[in-house]
């Protein structure tokens, strides 16, 4: 079984129990101390009515926020590879009432979403991973995004930098808003 396997698919015991501690982990209080969501948030810069995606959102710790960015007219897609997270996500969105998330098990390498569906994807805290191709990560981010669309990025790795992301997505690296990295897609017109 290949370690993406093991971590991500719910079918081995290691991969769960890792996963059960890393979402724990994830959502303690004591994270917003130094990872604020609404800051954060804030800097993706978020209109109220867009449809975003949440990629990785794991136990929901930017999710609330995101919702509230987009207000009623907008939604939120928060997805995750891992049955675990998807669980624990619809638990939390049932819990804090959130009308306008609709929660997804998906892979983001190869989701099921049709072309150009969204104003924005949030890709907070999952990127650099061993386990995460960026060349296919970032084809797929970019067939997903509208036209001029922006992908959010943050990492906690400190001289990590978009331009993989940049390289086979075709995208504009935009001002940062410290510590969001904002790349926009480009779009030519045929013609």
């Amino acid at each position: 079984m290949k370690l993406r396997d093991v971590l991500f698919s719910g079918k081995s015991q290691k991969g769960v129990v890792f996963y059960e501690k890393l979402l724990k982990w994830l959502d303690n209080p004591k994270r917003k101390k130094y990872n604020n969501p609404t800051k954060l948030v804030a800097n993706a810069c978020l209109c109220n009515g867009q449809v975003v995606l949440e990629i990785g959102c794991g136990s929901g710790f930017f999710t609330e926020e995101i919702a509230k960015c987009v207000g009623k007219e907008g939604c939120v897609y928060a997805t995750d590879i891992h049955p675990i997270a998807i669980k624990e996500m619809e638990k939390k969105v049932t819990t804090l009432g959130l009308s306008n998330v609709v929660v997804q098990q998906q892979d983001a390498l190869n989701t099921t979403f049709a072309d150009n569906m969204f104003d924005m994807i949030i890709l907070y805290g999952v990127i650099p991973a061993p386990v995460i191709p960026l060349k296919e990560l970032s084809k797929e981010i970019y067939r997903i995004l509208k036209p001029n669309g922006v992908c959010a990025i943050w990492t906690a790795a400190p001289f990590w930098r978009p331009k993989a992301i940049q390289k086979y997505g075709n995208f504009v690296q935009m001002k940062r808003l410290y510590p969001i990295f904002r790349l926009q897609k480009k779009y030519e017109e045929i013609g």
